[in-house]
């Protein structure tokens, strides 16, 4: 794990603003490729993002790689003067692998199995994935060392947004294990999650279950904290598994993570140190359709905030350009000139690189009705002027922007993930403390005020006002900097 300091402060070490758009060449055919990249090149874009879901092409059957369709592809953007971003691919296992391994799937809390398809159908803590997932990556970044046009790697994609909870048979061997280093003697474990309430108490680590809720009635509150830890690390290590590789094949390489549901990972720990920055995926019109709350701009504001305290500027690997839609749900459609202004407000809220979701949007799937810079018919219109215009004006701008950081009078309290799980551990229906944390940040944005989200062992000295919501874990160390504050 790296010794780097996280802070709300610190910039993305970068010489130029990224910008450009997720692509997916192995949706559209060939024919259409000269032109995309004609068109990515006059519109100012100088990267993609490639190959995330597509470990189904790069290795069609177990140990035989097909790197062509992506090579021929990186070559022809390079050509105009597009780099590539690589993804490791594992969010989306092939079928062959779930075929042989279907002990590597998640299951919910009814012990159900999950399906192939779909995305995020296979367990992280899972031994065999991890196996897998280290040889697709080493594999893709031996491949890929030499070549001019790949400047860096997003791992995975978006993890546990989609499920990020398991309760499979590797998942309850790895906490056994787990819980076996944190706490060495058994009585430790049983002090701490009080087993003589309701004889819960343990005889060994290997005793030790799944917290499943109403399974007859409520776990203990010190039990599903640990497995929520539990989470959290693991989901951390099958990242380190995959940095660890892509560091060692090419060390110039940049690495980063695109966050989606910010669910079961530890920002403050291994996950974020590993990287070399943070990426969120943000998607305004999306968050304000479930969460109703009125106003996009403000649930974009406190989105990008809240990922700003976790270690400082980020990148957006995906920004709403369009209406987007999966089967269960749509949203609004950006108005004219709505594109460029929530790409501007990522910058202001501390993206230093910025790509629209998505180039083109797909002709099936899902995700069908996701709209990208180019429409179905293969016309840029409205969109495509305004990611042009967008990225005109930040070559223009970027040697003042790079290297800065977002200012911030009122700091809220966040960025901890235990304080972040506790609540959800034992909730009595009320608000939680990032309920709480909500309310002032919107009214700061409504009066105009500079705030965002802080860390406690962060430097408070740049604050005019420090906010800690009724948060109920707090350690010694944290209170001599809020005294001195």
């Amino acid at each position: 794990m790296s010794d780097k300091t996280l802070s709300v402060w610190n910039p993305v070490k970068t010489d130029r603003f990224l910008v450009g758009a997720p692509h997916y060449p192995e949706h559209v055919d060939e024919s259409y490729w000269e032109r995309d990249a004609e068109r990515m090149a006059k519109a100012g874009f100088n990267v993609v993002r490639m190959a995330e879901f597509a470990w189904h092409i790069l290795e069609p059957k177990l140990g035989t790689y097909n790197f062509d369709l992506f090579d021929r592809a990186i070559s022809m953007l390079g050509r105009h003067g597009i780099d590539t971003i690589m993804c490791t691919p594992t969010a989306t296992p092939p079928r062959w692998l779930t075929a042989a391994h279907p002990e590597i799937l998640r299951v919910d809390g009814k012990g159900r199995p999950m399906s192939h398809g779909s995305r995020q159908h296979c367990d992280t803590a899972s031994p065999v994935f991890r196996e897998h997932s280290k040889r697709i990556t080493k594999a893709m970044a031996e491949h890929y060392r030499d070549n001019p046009f790949v400047v860096g790697w997003q791992t995975d994609n978006e993890l546990n947004t989609s499920m990020p909870e398991s309760f499979s048979k590797a998942t309850l061997s790895e906490f056994q294990l787990f819980l076996a280093d944190k706490y060495r003697e058994i009585a430790e474990l049983n002090r701490a999650w009080g087993g003589d309430f309701w004889a819960t108490a343990y005889d060994s680590f290997d005793q030790v279950v799944l917290p499943i809720e109403f399974g007859p009635t409520f776990p203990s509150p010190g039990h599903v904290q640990d497995y929520h830890r539990f989470l959290a690390f693991s989901t951390a290590r099958f990242q380190h598994d995959q940095v660890e590789i892509l560091r060692e094949v090419k060390s110039s390489w940049f690495v980063f993570h695109n966050l989606g549901g910010l669910r079961d990972i530890d920002f403050r720990g291994q996950f974020s140190k590993d990287l070399d920055f943070v990426g969120y995926d943000i998607y305004p019109l999306l968050y304000d359709e479930f969460q109703r709350l009125g106003n996009h701009a403000k649930v974009q504001a406190l989105h990008l905030d809240i990922c700003r305290g976790f270690s400082g500027n980020y990148i957006v690997p995906e920004q709403q350009s369009g209406f987007g839609s999966q089967p269960g749900f749509c949203t609004l459609t950006p108005e004219p000139g709505e594109l460029r202004r929530m790409a501007l407000s990522s910058v202001a809220h501390g993206a230093d690189g910025l790509m629209f979701f998505r180039w083109r949007p797909a002709h099936f799937g899902a995700e069908i009705y996701w709209m990208g810079i180019i429409d179905h018919d293969d016309i840029g219109r409205h969109r495509y002027e305004e990611a042009m215009r967008f990225a005109t004006e930040m070559t223009a701008l970027q040697p003042k922007i790079l290297g800065t950081y977002v200012r911030m009078d009122v700091g809220i309290a966040g960025s901890d993930f235990d304080n972040q799980e506790a609540h959800k551990t034992y909730p009595i229906g009320l608000p939680s403390p990032q309920d709480d944390a909500i309310l002032v940040h919107q009214h700061c944005y409504d009066k105009g005020i500079a705030c965002g989200f802080i860390h406690p062992e962060d430097d408070l000295s740049r604050l005019k006002l420090f906010y800690v919501p009724h948060w109920v874990m707090w350690k010694d160390e944290w209170t001599a900097k809020l005294e001195a504050f």
